[in-house]
């Protein structure tokens, strides 16, 4: 939620940045702790994830490519495989900096590479 994640949501030419949904619950479970870290309402953090151009996806959109996901990254982190299987339907690069979608056999850009190629 720093200005690298801000820049990249609000000045890129990227037209979408998409998310499972089970991604975006799990980034909401984690608001109460976040609030209280930051010493924001818990209702400030809810309405700024809301304001971030994110579309998500449910599961049953991109079902058919949960095994092959499952295979590329399900014994490195099974938390990451409906990422991995919404990129792999969509054919979209993914924006994270864990290290383990290297070698996922998808596009994977880290905040720091996103920022040098847009500005």
């Amino acid at each position: 939620m720093g200005g690298k994640a801000r820049r990249i949501f609000f000045e890129t030419t990227v037209q979408e940045f998409a998310a499972p949904e089970a991604t975006i619950r799990e980034v909401r479970g984690y608001i109460p702790r976040m609030a209280l870290r930051l010493g924001f309402g818990r209702a400030v953090l809810e309405n700024a994830l809301d304001l971030l151009p994110l579309t998500p996806y449910a599961e049953r959109s991109y079902r058919k490519s949960v095994a092959e996901a499952s295979d590329r990254i399900g014994s490195r982190d099974p938390k990451d495989i409906d990422v991995l299987a919404l990129a792999l339907h969509l054919g979209f690069p993914i924006w994270s900096n864990d290290r383990g979608f290297e070698d996922a056999g998808i596009g994977c850009f880290t905040a720091a590479r996103l920022l040098a190629m847009f500005f």
